[in-house]
Order: structure tokens, then sequence, then C-alpha cells
């Protein structure tokens, strides 16, 4: 009892709670993007899309004009996808499974649209080879720029999707990323700090997405690698969209300080 008392103390204080979009922030942050920005079309990137519920909630709240551009390797989750969308001009489905090199991989499920199917084994024995390409590749092809928002959820691979975009994040292309984090990083030995380093000569800045509000960290501490399941964002710097959020630091009892 004191374990679960004490864990769920925790992370309530790290505004780690439920994940749940319509609680943490997920669709706060989309209807802020979608309202927010100037421009007469959103282009909007949902990777690892599985039944659409994102793209639906876009869709929904979207005022102007607006591509979105879903990637979903299962055959499952994309045969949801397809017929859920299929009056939907301006939603395209993609079946390539996005990470940070070109190739074919092994896509492993259960055999249903689980919304933890992936690259990795531990998401199931059903087994169908998929295309691998990376953002920059698909960006630079389908001749698409600025992009207003990239929703990552790949089950642990969101760093190598990150890392395949380098390109245009260096560029400032995309105006924000949010990424899922969770244990499932440690599959890719992968942590924040990975993503703190990719970033350093970039114009983002890191953030944690919690409830109404986003955290922001100039520079990566030991506390952020917890690996409890959360949402990080990335926003370009002379975004009006970084307003939204406070800057964080940690003191030298590693307690998170507003500053």
């Amino acid at each position: 009892m004191l374990w679960r008392a004490g864990r769920r103390l925790y992370t309530y204080a790290r505004g780690e709670g439920p994940n749940d979009p319509h609680r943490n922030g997920e669709y706060w942050l989309l209807r802020h993007v979608l309202t927010r920005s100037v421009r007469t079309l959103h282009v909007l990137l949902d990777i690892g899309a599985n039944r659409g519920d994102w793209t639906a909630e876009a869709l929904r709240l979207s005022e102007r004009s607006l591509s979105v551009h879903a990637f979903e390797p299962s055959c499952f989750s994309r045969a949801i996808l397809t017929q859920r969308f299929a009056d939907q001009s301006n939603v395209t489905i993609h079946s390539t499974a996005l990470s940070n090199e070109s190739g074919k991989a092994t896509f492993y499920s259960n055999g249903d649209a689980a919304g933890i199917n992936s690259l990795s084994s531990v998401s199931g024995t059903c087994t169908e080879t998929v295309v691998v390409g990376t953002l920059d590749e698909f960006l630079q092809r389908e001749d698409i720029a600025p992009v207003a928002m990239i929703k990552i959820d790949t089950e642990g691979f969101d760093s190598l999707v990150l890392r395949g975009a380098e390109g245009c994040l260096a560029r400032g292309a995309v105006e924000v990323v949010q990424f899922e984090y969770n244990w499932r990083w440690l599959l890719n030995h992968a942590c924040l700090r990975d993503v703190f380093e990719l970033i350093r000569d970039k114009p983002y800045r890191l953030g944690k997405l919690i409830a109404h509000s986003v955290d922001y960290y100039d520079v990566w501490h030991p506390e952020l690698d917890r690996f409890f399941e959360t949402n990080c964002v990335l926003v370009r710097r002379d975004s009006p969209l970084s307003e939204l959020g406070r800057s964080v630091h940690f003191d030298v009892s590693n307690v998170a300080i507003v500053n």
C-alpha cells in the first residue's frame, strides 16, 4: 500500500496522469495549434495513427483547410483507418513505418488493431514485412512544407522517428512536434537526453505536456528520464505556441521549480 500510494503521489506531482488525450493535454495542444496558427492551410502528420482518433479530433477542431497524412504500418489498424476516413479527401493514409533509416523491417502485433503494435517483438507474435522510411525523405519527396504539427506515437520508436527528421528540424520546418515517452524507449537504448542532444543546435524547446500547459526544460536533468508514460513536445522558439507553457528547472534537491 505504501508503494502504491507513494508511486501515485510521485507521478501526480510530476504531472504524469492517465493516458487520456482529453485529460493529458493532447487534444488541448491540438486545439491551440489549429486556432493560433496564422496559416491558411494546416498540414498535420499523424505518425502511428492506429484507429485514427487523433486525426478525427483534428478534423473536428479545424476551422480552416486541413491536410492530414496518417502513417500506420499495421494492416489491421490501417483497414480501420481506411474505412473511417473513406469520405475524407484531405486525409491521406500511408503504410510506411517511419524511423531513422530506410529499408524493410518486421512489424509485430497480436493480429488486431491494438495501440501497442510496433517494430519490436514485444508487441506480439503476428508479423508482417513493412517498408520503412524517414520523415526527411517523405517531406522532401512529397514537397511538403511547412508542417503545423507532427504527432508521434510509435511505441518506443519515437526517438528514431525524430532522428529521421533531423533535417526538417534543423530548418525549423515543423512548428510543433508531440511524441510519446515511456519505458519502451529502452528497447532502442534511448532516453530524453538523446532528444536534448538532437535539438541542441536547432530552433526548438523541449517540454512535457501536462494537462493544459507545457513545462519547458532548457537543459536535460536525470529526473526527466524516469520512463513513466507521458507526452513531450518540441516547440519552435519563435512560435506563438511557445507562450502556452512555463520554464522549469531542478534545484539541488532534484525538485522541479518554476522559473
